[in-house]
This record gives C-alpha cells, sequence and structure tokens, in this order.
C-alpha cells in the first residue's frame, strides 16, 4: 500500500504526465505558487505597499514555505523510486544533493535568512518545465551544453582576452586622464569601472575622459572592445546553431552512406 502510494506521488511529483490530471493539478498549483511568491517579494518592497500589508505577506510567506517544505520532504521521500536514488540512505542522500533539490532547500532556508534571499525562490521556476511537459526544452538544453562544453577552450581564451582588455584600458586611461581628473581617475581600480561600462558599450558617463589624447584612446577602446567582446556571443551562437541543427538528425552522404561529420574530405570533393 505504502509502496503503491509512493509511487503514484513519484508520477505527480517526479514524472508529471498529461494523462495525469493530480499531477496537472498539483504542478499548476506549485507553479502558481513560485510566481506569486516571485511577485509578492517585489511587491513587498514598495514603500506605499509593504509597510501597510506586511501582516498578509507574511501569512502569505509562512504558508507557502510550508508547502515547499511539505513539497521537498515528499520528493525525498519518493525519489527512491527511480534506480540511481534506489538505496533508501544514500539514495536519498545523493538526491538530495543534486542541484534542483538543493534549489528547494535553499528556497526553503530563505526564510529564516537574516538577509532578504527570497528573490531567489523566482529560480524555481524551472519547475514550469514539468508543468509544461516540455521534457524536449530540457533535451534542447543538454545539447546546447554539450556544444558550449566542446568549445570551452575558445570560451577561456575569450574571458582571458575580455579581462586583458579592461584591464589595459583602465591602465591606458589612468595614466592620461588622472592629472587631469585626479578625483575622477582616481586609480587603476577605480578606473576598471569606467573599462566595463565602456567596453560593454553601456556608457553610464559618470567617468569621462576630457583630455584630448584620453577622448582620441577612449574611442579606439571602445571600437576595438566591440570586436573582443562580440567573440563570446559568436561562439554561444554558433553552439545553439549546432544544438539545433542536430534536432534534425545527422547528415548522411550520398557518396559513402557515413555521417556527415564523419565524413571524409575525399568523399566531399
Amino acid at each position: 500500500m505504502e509502496n503503491h502510494f509512493r509511487q503514484k506521488l513519484f508520477h505527480i511529483l517526479h514524472k508529471p504526465s498529461p494523462q495525469n490530471p493530480w499531477a496537472k493539478y498539483v504542478n499548476y498549483l506549485l507553479a502558481a505558487l513560485i510566481v506569486t511568491n516571485a511577485l509578492f517579494v517585489a511587491i513587498e518592497t514598495v514603500p506605499s505597499i509593504g509597510p501597510v500589508f506586511r501582516p498578509y505577506f507574511l501569512g502569505f510567506e509562512i504558508l507557502s514555505t510550508s508547502i515547499f517544505a511539505v513539497e521537498y520532504l515528499a520528493r525525498l521521500w519518493v525519489c527512491v523510486e527511480q534506480d540511481r536514488y534506489a538505496e533508501p540512505v544514500r539514495g536519498r542522500l545523493r538526491y538530495a544533493l543534486s542541484p534542483l533539490p538543493m534549489l528547494d532547500l535553499i528556497v526553503i532556508l530563505t526564510f529564516w535568512s537574516s538577509v532578504d534571499l527570497r528573490f531567489l525562490r523566482v529560480a524555481r521556476m524551472v519547475r514550469l518545465l514539468k508543468v509544461l511537459n516540455l521534457a524536449h526544452f530540457e533535451q534542447s538544453l543538454t545539447r546546447v551544453g554539450a556544444a558550449l562544453s566542446r568549445r570551452k577552450e575558445l570560451l577561456i581564451v575569450a574571458v582571458v582576452m575580455m579581462v586583458l582588455c579592461i584591464y589595459a584600458s583602465a591602465a591606458i586611461l589612468y595614466q592620461l586622464e588622472h592629472s587631469a581628473q585626479p578625483k575622477v581617475f582616481s586609480s587603476i581600480p577605480e578606473t576598471l569601472w569606467w573599462a566595463m561600462t565602456t567596453l560593454t558599450t553601456i556608457g553610464y558617463g559618470d567617468m569621462v575622459p576630457v583630455t584630448p589624447f584620453g577622448k582620441l584612446c577612449a574611442g579606439l577602446i571602445s571600437v576595438f572592445g566591440i570586436g573582443v567582446f562580440a567573440l563570446p556571443t559568436a561562439i554561444v551562437t554558433a553552439a545553439i546553431v549546432e544544438a539545433g541543427a542536430s534536432d534534425n538528425g545527422p547528415v548522411i552522404c550520398q557518396h559513402c552512406g557515413r555521417e556527415s561529420n564523419s565524413v571524409n574530405s575525399a568523399h566531399i570533393a
């Protein structure tokens, strides 16, 4: 009897099916609770609303935290229905240490945190993937992750180039502008803020060069920075395109019948 109930609860929480009405109702309720929680956390920060309705916000927070805690314990209880977590103690411990359950636990513990970390609850929106039955979306993310993993060396090089570009730009502008604006460009660490906002094309305008050489150098840095900071975007875009192409399956060579990624260059020619 217990195992039967645990299996039914497992298919509600872990593997919801569109044909299971209870799975649909429970997961839609949890999704609505997550969205409402995130909305209330934001509204509570409004000065004209938060203090007035604080008791109601607190009551809803206690209710939602309690539901999240029950859900977490239920997921921990039924996780042994999966082969990889089949061991009663070690299996549940391994499940509890996996990313999503850790996120669930952090969300619950934010209620007692001295620092207001309730905004982290919005991260539980990933549960909506289960509600909307977007298993193919999870597979797409896996393919994108694999494509990015094959390009990790390129990403590392791009990030290193970005860091070097930021540091060099800050050092150059400090040398050119410090004498004219000692309070604004007071040090290289302070000038790093200018370099980051300029190279990312944000440009808040709180630190602006005024000397002719400073302006000229800042212009060149801005143009050069567009190319450097576009590198990670290009790499990620290539990974997404590759992951999208894999949805259509492998391309077969008409000459040898092999997949395109393993076709000999002679055949292609």
